[in-house]
């Protein structure tokens, strides 16, 4: 019900990705909210975060998220980790498999347009990329020269 509530009370929502079951379902909640407020839930604005790890080969792209981000591959909460200590043991025991459906893993460009692409028919009006390695100079030239343009977004 929290997106009803958001959809009522916001002016936008953001989230970060999942499943597609679980989008839809958010933002028809989020509709059915903007609609029992009065507002049109259309020109409202939906956005959404993608965490993505880019490198020169699959395996590469999952040893940077294991390395760069590990707390993206840890499926429970983390807010009563008390310690950095605590932390950093948690985060030995996280491997490449452990981001699967939660971190975009990919060396492929075109993987990378379609990945963003499918959140785009989905509905969404902003997609924000976290790349989870340090390699951001590249990423963002070669998403600037290879993935931006090749994206569709609906005409409005």
């Amino acid at each position: 019900m929290n997106s009803e509530r958001t959809g009522r009370i916001a002016d936008g929502i953001i989230t970060v990705g999942a499943s597609d079951d679980k989008i839809r379902g958010l933002l028809e909640r989020f509709e059915k909210g903007a609609r029992e407020a009065g507002k049109n839930a259309a020109a409202m604005p939906r956005i959404v975060q993608l965490h993505v790890s880019w490198a020169d080969s699959r395996e590469a792209a999952g040893a940077q998220a294991v390395r760069e981000w590990p707390n993206g591959g840890m499926a429970f909460p983390k807010a009563d980790i008390r310690n950095p200590e605590d932390f950093a043991a948690m985060a030995k025991i996280v491997r490449p498999e452990h981001f699967e459906g939660r971190v975009f893993m990919s060396a492929d460009l075109g993987e990378h347009t379609a990945h963003l692409q499918h959140y785009i028919d989905l509905g969404f009006d902003e997609v924000y990329v976290h790349n989870v390695g340090r390699n951001q100079e590249a990423f963002i030239a070669a998403y600037g020269r290879e993935v931006l343009p090749r994206l569709r977004w609906p005409q409005k």
